[in-house]
């Protein structure tokens, strides 16, 4: 019958251990002055070498003539221990034995000395299942066991274990097994097995396995089989076999991502999915890709330590900017704990790309802008003298440099505020703060957390074209009060509240489209929000409920009109209208 590779190459002495130099060496040190503990805990990441260390300490302390720290295979111990009928080495599953009455069990027979060796140990694996009760019925035999017991306990989340267990064990903390170790014992077994395998390849088993030596040995196992015998193996086969995407092809995706081309970013993501990639794993993928390309940008010489193509990043790392990059991890990585508890995790990932793609086309949009209205002086510049010119083009020049200094400072207020646009926004002042007392005079938590439960609803209006940069600006905020049906959004920046403030109307109808109910909507920023707290936390101010004296809708709307009036007379007669 075939023999799994991770089970044929299990470690069977502590040198054959891959990355865990620190635990194979104080475990060493035990047993050879002698001072073996009566209880350990292996804590740490699936297929690190946990029960394989356990194990191996098991053969050792029980072997009858042991080199140093390497049995003898040759004793009676080591020859039961082999053929797997030692009786003096009791494994035991706590996931499927994870009752009192499985624990009393085991105490019942702590007290039986060991057959043929020196100790009885007991290996319990994924200790963190067992049940309130056992953990108690377990504890006092833990503390103090008969001097012929050792406990040896493994588990993938300590931070569910007791700490009155914990207490009581020498822990060991395993670490993820790095990249270069894995890779010299896959080249190892291959060797061995005579497989023909490139090296590129294997490096993609070890990345994908994610530090686990147990993962990277099964997939490396996988693509023997999947591969026809006699045929080298690559990383294209790596990649297929394990429904991932190489390198080249996700240099491909994030092209054509990059470059707006949306009905071919939705074209592969179909393609991806019917292949039966898990889009979990391609939202990681995309997310590691964009961290390696940050590093490229920003720390090249990172590379040097690690076996990485950088061709593949070299153009696309000219087409897109540090911070565009940091933000894309940030919206993918929130959108990854999403899908996790998703359904349907294709569409979260679709939305998610949109609403990427939708904040990239609003700044291209206002970059736009900004150069047709630079075009549009410049036009009207030969109609003056060359003195005049020179003197617009200075004027401009400091006008631009005001302007960089004043968005540096993150002031969106314009070099000149006519006395129309200080009313208003006074107004907008009154107005924000009558509906944040509003919403404080009577603060409804249960509000909060129904509107939070709808965030699935708001996410889809993503994908509708009246409403889907203001769903997407809402789903950048965070709800923070609700009462008397007003609704408070934080920000944090100013700049973001203001443009939040400055929607609305169309924000409102969205929602009275999703819940069916008219809210009033109002939002401010992180600073001011923190003071607002301070005060309504420590009472330093009463929240009375009072009606708006302003029209939000007269106001944002007049505001609307009297700019486009103002826009209009400066198309039609230029520098030659004064406005008061």
């Amino acid at each position: 019958m075939y023999q799994a590779l991770y089970r044929k190459y299990r470690p069977q002495s502590l040198d054959e251990v891959a990355g865990q130099k620190v635990i194979t060496k104080t475990i060493t040190n035990e047993i050879m002055h002698n001072k073996l503990s009566h209880a350990y805990l292996f804590a740490g990441p699936r297929g690190t070498g946990k029960t394989s260390i356990a194990k191996i300490i098991a053969k050792i302390i029980n072997c009858e003539h042991p080199n140093g720290i390497k049995p003898c295979e040759e004793c009676v111990n080591c020859t039961q221990f082999n053929l797997k009928q030692s009786t003096d080495i009791i494994e035991i599953d706590a996931a499927s034995n994870n009752g009192v009455d499985e624990i009393r069990e085991l105490k019942s027979k702590v007290n039986l000395v060991p057959t043929t060796g020196k100790y009885k140990i007991y290996i319990i694996d994924e200790v963190h299942m067992l049940t309130v009760g056992a953990f108690n019925a377990l504890l006092k035999t833990l503390e103090e066991p008969p001097a012929h017991i050792i406990f040896i306990l493994a588990t993938t989340d300590p931070h569910k274990i007791p700490n009155t267990i914990l207490s009581r064990c020498q822990r060991f903390d395993f670490e993820k097994i790095s990249e270069n170790d894995i890779v010299d014992r896959l080249k190892h077994i291959v060797e061995v097995e005579n497989i023909q395998i490139q090296e590129d390849a294997l490096h993609e088993i070890a990345r994908l396995s994610d530090g686990g030596m147990r993962d990277s040995i099964s997939m490396l196992d996988q693509v023997i089989s999947y591969v026809d015998e006699g045929v080298t193996i690559t990383a294209k086969e790596v990649h297929e076999m394990n429904g991932s995407l190489s390198q080249i092809q996700l240099t491909e995706f994030m092209n054509t991502f990059i470059h707006h081309d949306l009905e071919n970013v939705f074209l592969l993501v179909d393609q991806y999915n019917q292949s039966g990639m898990n889009i979990i794993k391609l939202t990681e993928e995309i997310i590691l890709y964009l961290r390696n390309l940050m590093l490229y940008k920003e720390v090249p010489q990172y590379f040097q330590h690690h076996h990485f193509d950088l061709d593949i990043y070299k153009n696309i790392a000219q087409e897109i900017n540090l911070t565009e990059i940091i933000s894309m991890i940030e919206v993918l990585n929130q959108s990854l704990n999403e899908m996790k508890g998703a359904s349907s995790p294709k569409i979260i990932l679709e939305m998610t790309l949109i609403k990427l793609l939708s904040h990239t086309s609003v700044q291209n949009t206002q970059s736009e802008i900004v150069k047709n209205d630079i075009k549009v002086e410049e036009v009207s510049v030969p109609s003056k003298t060359k003195t005049e010119t020179k003197t617009v083009q200075e004027n401009k020049t400091v006008k631009i440099e005001s302007n960089k200094e004043e968005n540096e400072k993150k002031d969106s207020a314009p070099l000149e505020i006519s006395p129309v646009d200080l009313e208003i926004k006074e107004k907008m002042k009154q107005v924000k703060q009558i509906r944040i007392d509003n919403a404080l005079s009577k603060l409804d938590k249960r509000v909060i957390l129904s509107i939070r439960q709808m965030e699935g609803e708001i996410r889809s209006k993503i994908l509708d074209p009246e409403f889907n940069q203001v769903a997407s600006m809402v789903m950048d905020g965070a709800l923070k009060a609700a009462g008397n049906e007003y609704l408070v959004y934080v920000y944090p920046d100013e700049n973001s509240s203001d443009l939040f403030n400055e929607n609305i109307l169309l924000t409102e109808k969205m929602f009275e489209q999703i819940f069916h109910h008219s809210y009033h909507l109002i939002s401010t920023y992180q600073d001011d929000w923190d003071v607002i707290k301070n005060e309504f936390n420590h009472k330093l101010k009463k929240y009375e409920y009072q009606e708006e004296t302003y029209s939000l809708e007269q106001l944002l709307n007049g505001n609307k009109d009297s700019k486009k009036e103002k826009d209009q007379m400066q198309e039609l007669f230029g520098d030659i209208v004064e406005y008061q």
